[in-house]
């Protein structure tokens, strides 16, 4: 079986190659794309010395399954290439998230909709995969018609240009800080919270918002949900967190939805710690905590879940799906 891997130099690409060498066989045989600037690196998969390739069509080969973490732009130019020599492609990129024939898969909850003619699927938003995980239990149980997420978004979500800003801010002092224009983001993140996560829509929402709307309907097949979001930056290099208040059709039990997220596969629920973006970092599992009944109402929950946006929210997704194909 052969692999490719495109966008491989990147922060999720080389999270990606990790992942591989956990979740998939040893004998795989992999490719590696990226830019021309990379092209001629070497990396490291299964202890093995491959070359890095530069995307372009003459370069694209035969392969069973090609994961893309190259932004949507190149998604939309290459996928078609790869698909065309008989390979699913495994998109991270917004690029194909809406469309109605592409799957918008996370493992876990939804992977059955891949068949032998989905050659495309799409890896959803690294906030709604978190949330959503920990829904899905709490739905199937209760039966879910509302969420109100407030999300705090980790700059590594950014890519490695905004991992290296925070990192420079955080050697500043106050003064220095608000006065720096060297910044990634439009206000200093290092020891800070900026109300806006993405760019703002029309409707004056972030388009990071409307990703948790629209994904989180698609992807729990709950076409009715109402969302209420908000996004925010935060000065954490990876882990996203998400204060969600989910309404219900029916009571809610605390232990039975302690019971139900526990017992599903890539959730834990911690009672006794605080689940922090630390705690995420390098974690595979979804960690949700201070889940408590609503004050106003028996039938809302309201729950605090974080996860690693570069795991769970995307390399690790992207590469159990491939795994899933693998043995299909």
């Amino acid at each position: 079986m052969k692999i490719a891997i495109v966008g491989a130099t990147g922060l999720v690409g080389r999270n990606i190659i990790k992942q591989c060498e956990q979740l998939l066989p040893k004998e795989i045989e992999y490719h590696l794309f990226a830019s021309s600037k990379s092209a001629g690196k070497s990396l490291k998969i299964n202890d093995q010395d491959v070359v890095v390739q530069e995307l372009n069509s003459k370069n694209i080969k035969e392969y069973d399954i090609a994961l893309f973490s190259a932004g949507g732009d190149r998604s939309k130019e290459f996928s078609e290439y790869f698909i065309s020599q008989g390979s699913y492609v495994i998109d991270n990129s917004s690029a194909f998230r809406m469309q109605d024939e592409v799957p918008l898969v996370v493992y876990g909850i939804n992977e059955d909709q891949i068949t032998t003619t989905t050659k495309l699927i799409a890896n959803p938003n690294c906030t709604t995969m978190g949330l959503v995980m920990a829904l899905k239990p709490l739905h199937d149980k209760f039966n879910l018609n509302s969420i109100t997420p407030v999300a705090y978004q980790a700059v590594s979500g950014s890519g490695t240009e905004a991992v290296n800003s925070l990192k420079k801010e955080e050697l500043l002092d106050k003064e220095s800080l608000l006065e720096n224009k060297d910044t990634f983001y439009s206000r200093p993140i290092a020891r800070n919270v900026i109300p806006l996560a993405g760019n703002l829509t029309e409707n004056e929402y972030s388009d990071e918002e409307m990703k948790i709307v629209y994904e989180s309907r698609k992807i729990l097949d709950i076409p009715g949900l109402l969302v209420e979001p908000s996004n925010a930056r935060v000065g954490v290099v990876t882990g996203h967190g998400v204060f969600c208040s989910a309404v219900f059709e029916e009571d809610v039990n605390i232990e039975e939805a302690i019971s139900v997220l526990n017992n599903f596969e890539g959730v834990q629920y911690w009672s006794d710690t605080l689940a922090t973006p630390l705690d995420a970092e390098d974690n595979l599992n979804v960690l949700v905590s201070r889940l408590r009944i609503g004050l106003s109402n028996t039938r809302i929950l309201n729950f605090w879940c974080v996860s690693d946006n570069l795991l769970k929210g995307a390399a690790l997704n992207a590469v159990q799906i491939a795994s899933y194909l693998v043995k299909k």
